[in-house]
């Protein structure tokens, strides 16, 4: 393949996602297999969508298509949670399609925040929100995964990139 401003972004998501999600999980190769057998590279190329139930139905079929991935890469099924393969998706995908467009696409709106344990303490700060920081990101199934998205949203009025706010690598 021809080294292009594609590639570089991809390589660059890929290892972003790879080392906020790697701790204790598995090695930047297996992340890497995992993104390339899924569409996010596909889409984060082409970042369109028409509305978060849309992306809600992308974002279940990427997970999906890592969990997958991971599996027939033998990674020990304990370990394959919904919350790592949310924070693979939220990391590639701001690091692919956020930052390039300066969150100023109406996709951007769309595509959820990393959620880790430095954002939920972070939130958890604010008035009526104590309860977020009981929640472990790597321990996330489905189902609790989208409910801590809607309660978030609910809380906080938006869903999106502006939540990171809270978030800081200085934790």
């Amino acid at each position: 393949m021809k080294y292009n401003i594609n590639e570089h972004i991809h390589l660059y998501a890929v290892w972003t996602a790879a080392r906020a999600v790697q701790r204790g999980f598995v090695k930047t190769e297996k992340i890497k297999i995992a993104i390339e057998s899924s569409d996010l590279r596909r889409f984060a190329e082409r970042p369109v969508v028409a509305s978060p139930r849309a992306y809600q139905l992308l974002h279940r079929k990427w997970a999906t298509q890592l969990l997958l991935s991971f599996k027939a890469q033998k990674v020990e099924v304990r370990k394959l949670t919904y919350g790592r393969m949310a924070k693979i998706i939220a990391v590639y995908l701001k690091t692919a399609v956020i930052i390039p467009s300066k969150g100023k696409t109406s996709v951007c709106k769309i595509i959820h925040p990393p959620i880790d344990a430095i954002l939920l303490k972070r939130i958890s700060k604010e008035p009526n929100c104590e309860r977020f920081k009981f929640h472990r990101w790597t321990s996330l199934n489905e189902t609790a995964y989208w409910e801590l998205c809607k309660d978030i949203e609910q809380s906080f009025g938006y869903f999106d990139w502006r939540l990171e706010k809270y978030w800081s690598p200085l934790q």
